[in-house]
């Protein structure tokens, strides 16, 4: 919203591109959150599935256990996406601060809020779905690969709200 205020404001018309095109990824983004979402769904269907396999016998119990982890694996791709796509609006959000609409500066706050909460909320299932994981060292690849994005997306964070702050002029 802010850039796309910010891109038909004449005031703003010297940044009025960059504006544009921050709007047009931020809608990829979008995009792509909302298509993770499905894919997230799905992946917990598997997941289901996988449990609900019967297990009377050492080969129906192998073959079990090997489509859980299995889904646990694909079931964590998902979410993971979703926090490298909030690491993106973070990043989008703090290119914006710097030059977009500052009457609607505190829009940026919230966007980056709320991308801070994807972020950590995708990262709960990411760690859920890892913690299952037989095989430690995927499962340590997949959270040092989320502890590295969350990082990120913090850091990515406070730089918008500081300058939020700033802008507001709050203490």
């Amino acid at each position: 919203m802010v850039a796309l205020l910010t891109a038909k404001s004449p005031a703003y018309a010297d940044v009025a591109a960059q504006a544009d095109e921050i709007a047009e990824r931020a809608d990829g983004v979008r995009r792509s959150l909302v298509a993770a979402i499905d894919e997230d769904a799905v992946a917990f269907d598997r997941v289901s599935l996988a449990y609900r396999m019967p297990k009377a016998d050492g080969a129906q119990k192998a073959q079990r256990s090997a489509a859980i982890q299995a889904a646990l694996s694909g079931a964590s791709e998902p979410p993971l996406r979703v926090v490298e796509f909030a690491r993106e609006i973070a990043a989008l959000a703090v290119t914006l601060v710097e030059f977009g609409n500052p009457n609607a500066i505190s829009d940026l706050g919230c966007a980056a809020l709320c991308a801070q909460a994807a972020a950590r909320g995708a990262g709960f299932n990411v760690t859920i779905n890892a913690s299952a994981l037989k095989d430690r060292a995927s499962a340590d690849r997949l959270t040092q690969r989320l502890d590295a994005v969350l990082a990120q997306v913090g850091l990515l964070v406070e730089v918008v709200l500081g300058r939020v702050e700033v802008g507001m002029h709050v203490p």
